[in-house]
């Protein structure tokens, strides 16, 4: 057939082709495929392909796919996000819609931020945070990077986080920003307590040592200990040092050489080991005597973590079930 006859035989064939219904259509269409061959139907194939298989994010304008997102809810879009490269691509750089869903989370929106991802970023992350605290998970907030060897001791004060570690330093940090502020060289550290002017640290050498965070200099050094010092406190109203030990020993410690021991019975020390919490009187003797010993379970079924809170009346302390008050004037469990 000639190219003109062709082309005339075509338009006469597509103008009835129009006017028959949907299932007029289809039979004729099933008719003619019937009678392809291989070339016809592998053109077939691929034109379908293409026709079919239209990507509407990346045909749109971007605006307009963006404004087209904006009606799905973020749990939607995540799973679009999944269809491919170029709809995840897309999603994520549509700010707004982030934007929105931080919102409903609770998040004050900066507007300066220019990062088109940091806004779905930050609602990953806080829908992961969620799901772990509905767990009961821990979750990281920041990481402290600064000590070369392990860190054995930890304490936090008013926003400030002290480490100290076998590398021989102790570092404070500024939680908020997770800056290291200072740090200063000691020995290995197992435990450490702090104030604004020095830094008190219990050590595996059996010691414990006093350093003046204005010059990083070993103020005073406590030997006493036969066992490595895992727990220390000060008083500064008694300038009174308190050590625990591996050796089964609490030691009290005059800071400054001219105080004055108070009278027995004036004030109270708590220690605590896995199952029982020890009251003791501080006065002039050099062995104090226990005067109550406090315990959950008669059996020791039930284990403390080392970690008391006294103000006076009711005594505080965590267990492997929970936590457990005692009322101080009694020692009576609450």
């Amino acid at each position: 057939m000639e190219k003109k006859d062709f082309e005339t035989w075509l338009e006469n064939l597509s103008a009835s082709f129009f006017t028959l219904t949907d299932l007029q259509k289809n039979e004729t269409l099933d008719h003619l495929i019937s009678l392809s061959g291989a070339v016809q139907l592998r053109h077939l194939s691929n034109n379908l392909e293409t026709l079919l298989k239209r990507d509407f994010l990346k045909l749109l304008p971007l605006e307009l796919s963006f404004y087209l997102l904006k009606w799905l809810d973020p749990q939607t879009l995540l799973t679009c996000c999944l269809v491919s490269k170029q709809w995840n691509k897309v999603i994520s750089a549509c700010t707004e819609v982030w934007q929105t869903a931080c919102r409903s989370l609770g998040w004050q929106i900066d507007d300066t931020v220019q990062d088109t991802l940091h806004w779905k970023n930050v609602y990953l992350k806080a829908i992961l945070r969620m799901k772990q605290l509905a767990n009961h998970e821990a979750f990281q907030t920041a990481s402290l990077i600064g000590h070369s060897a392990r860190v054995y001791a930890l304490y936090y004060k008013d926003g400030l986080l002290c480490t100290g570690s076998d590398d021989l330093s102790a570092k404070l940090w500024d939680v908020s920003t997770g800056q290291c502020i200072y740090g200063i060289q000691t020995h290995t550290c197992a435990a450490v307590t702090f104030d604004e002017l020095k830094l008190i640290t219990g050590s595996f050498d059996n010691t414990v040592a006093c350093w003046d965070w204005s010059s990083g200099a070993r103020i005073q050094h406590f030997r006493g200990h036969t066992g490595a010092v895992f727990s220390v406190d000060y008083n500064d109203e008694l300038d009174i040092l308190v050590s625990g030990s591996a050796d089964n020993t609490v030691v009290l410690q005059k800071c400054q050489v001219k105080s004055v021991m108070h009278s027995p019975g004036d004030y109270i020390l708590l220690s605590a080991d896995k199952y029982e919490i020890k009251i003791w009187p501080i006065g002039r003797e050099i062995n104090c005597k226990c005067l109550k010993t406090l315990y959950v379970s008669d059996d020791r079924s039930i284990s403390l973590q080392p970690r008391l809170h006294f103000d006076g009346k009711y005594i505080v302390c965590s267990s492997a079930l929970g936590l457990y008050q005692w009322d101080f004037a009694s020692y009576d469990i609450l």
